[in-house]
């Protein structure tokens, strides 16, 4: 339907606010007027537009259908729908099709009796030729149009990246407290390697890393008691000298996190033999302290790809570290207390062999040397 408003009323409509009345009468011949009830499709998700749209009366939304499921009569369109925005009188959309052919990747649907006129992109080149002042003013609208909803559309993107970023960490803030539960519960119903398997697996699977170990302190050295990865049966029961020239050593003996991006370019510090265990030069060293302050032993992790640790990583290594050495702390004590109490049992038992071994000993020599003793009393006697 031609366009039946005048040019003081198409001025009141952002699109074409600059135009002046000559211009304004230059472009009515190529718009169009058209109506939709509430609830019609102005545009389909995935057709083509192929025209600008201006809001003269009433409303539209633009909308998405968020899935599909099958009903009796084949596909139907959920209930839910996500509302991005809504346009009244004096707005527009679909200013991008004047453009592109591309298909519409929303729905545009009226809210109410809504009355619409409509530029299509081929009357948009045609004025371009025809009228040149009122097309380059129609190209100045558009590229302020574009341009506005690009900032909008970069905003809205700058917070979907913070929502994403927010829900990664309440992602990783789930899987530390679960890796913490797993931890807390396995020292009430499993043994001490048990216990170590469970922490390091629940390090591991927080992290999102393939290789680490936890070495405990005895007896004046640091020895592998748990193991992560595809050299775990390699470094099993390996046995570690305590300096500063080892990560784990200066981890144990400076009581602190050792936190490396890049081994190599580490002064002061050795890396293992075997470099080809490793993809990259990252890997963190914690310190496993008990309540009391007294150093059990650390706990390493390092990457099997080609990424890095981050200072969020250590921090979240840190928060677990501090659980696992609270449930270390007390089954190391009584597994120590046992093992003590078993080699001071076995050292009892030693000994009474080798008391019940003198005493057989001496008797043996008092049954071979009494006859004799006698005969040599008897002889003295005569």
């Amino acid at each position: 339907m031609p366009c039946s408003y005048t040019c003081l009323e198409l001025r009141q409509l952002q699109f074409l606010a600059e135009l002046t009345d000559e211009e304004c009468g230059q472009l009515l011949p190529f718009l169009e007027t058209e109506t939709f009830q509430p609830g019609e499709l102005v545009v389909r998700e995935g057709a083509s537009p192929d025209r600008l749209f201006l809001v003269m009366k009433g409303k539209v939304r633009k909308e998405k259908v968020l899935g599909i499921t099958m009903g009796a009569s084949g596909l139907e369109a959920w209930q839910e729908k996500e509302l991005f925005e809504v346009k009244g009188p004096g707005q527009h959309f679909c200013e991008d099709a004047l453009l592109a052919e591309d298909p519409a990747n929303v729905d545009w649907v009226a809210m109410e009796s809504s009355e619409l006129l409509s530029l299509s992109a081929a009357s948009f080149r045609q004025i371009q030729l025809q009228a040149e002042p009122t097309g380059g003013k129609l190209l100045q609208a558009l590229s302020r149009s574009l341009y506005c909803s690009f900032r909008k559309h970069e905003g809205q993107l700058a917070a979907d990246v913070e929502n994403k970023k927010l829900l990664n960490q309440m992602r990783i803030e789930r899987k530390k407290i679960n890796a913490m539960h797993r931890i807390a519960r396995s020292t009430s119903v499993s043994s001490v390697n048990q216990t170590l398997d469970t922490i390091l697996e629940a390090c591991m699977d927080c992290l999102d890393v393939q290789k680490g170990s936890i070495m405990i302190f005895s007896r004046g050295v640091l020895r592998v008691e748990a193991a992560f990865g595809r050299n775990k049966d390699k470094i099993m029961g390996q046995m570690q000298v305590i300096n500063d020239t080892s990560v784990s050593g200066r981890c144990f003996l400076g009581k602190k996190p050792v936190f490396i991006q890049n081994i190599e370019q580490e002064k002061g510090i050795q890396r293992s033999p075997d470099p080809s265990q490793y993809s990259n030069n990252s890997l963190i060293s914690m310190p496993l302290i008990s309540p009391a302050g007294e150093s059990i032993g650390v706990l390493n992790v390092s990457k099997t790809s080609m990424d890095i640790f981050t200072e969020a990583d250590m921090k979240i290594l840190e928060d677990l570290t501090v659980e696992a050495s609270a449930a270390l702390a007390h089954e190391i004590r009584l597994a120590r207390l046992y093992r003590n109490f078993q080699e001071t049992l076995l050292e009892v038992k030693q000994a009474q062999k080798q008391l019940t071994q003198a005493e057989e000993k001496i008797y043996r020599i008092m049954q071979t040397s009494w006859p004799a003793m006698e005969a040599q009393g008897a002889a003295g006697n005569e």
